[in-house]
């Protein structure tokens, strides 16, 4: 549990950094954006779904 709060959630969080700044990019230059739009999506998922599990393993 300690390994997912200290390792994964963060790097999920990176993840979603990155693809947020490619997206403002592509937005930017007028590119499509659909698959930083699906990507977000899905790491909002994940991120959310593993920040609950940290809170549930804490209490």
């Amino acid at each position: 549990m300690l390994m997912m709060m200290f390792l994964v959630v963060p790097a999920i969080g990176v993840l979603w950094f990155l693809n947020f700044t490619t997206f403002l990019k592509h937005l930017k230059d007028g590119k499509s954006t659909h698959n930083q739009n699906v990507l977000g999506g899905a790491l909002t998922f994940i991120f959310l779904c593993a920040l609950m599990f940290c809170f549930v393993g804490t209490h």
